[in-house]
């Protein structure tokens, strides 16, 4: 895991924190959060057909703009003032440095 993904699942901006802190339903949208991204970069790289799902159905529910479900990504971002896109943005690139070979890096 690199800077970007254990700076976003161990420690919440000062304003997310504070938010868990007071609302025990914040608390419970940050460890979903944290869930759907930790299952999103644990089987970005998956070879097995459980991998792939687990996988797909993360990054589904990461890309997905629905705003009237409170467990979508994008609802749990907004009720923590995260904002969403710069999460994605960062979870994409990530992935796109998983996928790269050695031989790219040297480049």
């Amino acid at each position: 895991m690199d800077a970007f993904a254990g700076s976003v699942l161990t420690t919440p901006p000062t304003a997310v924190a504070e938010r868990i802190r007071t609302q025990a339903e914040c608390h419970l949208l940050w460890a979903v959060l944290c869930e759907g991204i930790e299952t999103y970069m644990k089987y970005a790289t998956a070879t097995t057909r459980r991998g792939h799902r687990l996988f797909t159905e993360a990054e589904k529910w990461i890309l997905d703009d629905n705003l009237t479900w409170i467990c979508s990504f994008l609802s749990i971002c907004h009720v923590l003032g995260l904002d969403p896109d710069y999460l994605r943005t960062g979870l994409q690139r990530w992935r796109t440095g998983q996928n790269s070979t050695p031989l790219e890096h040297a480049a």
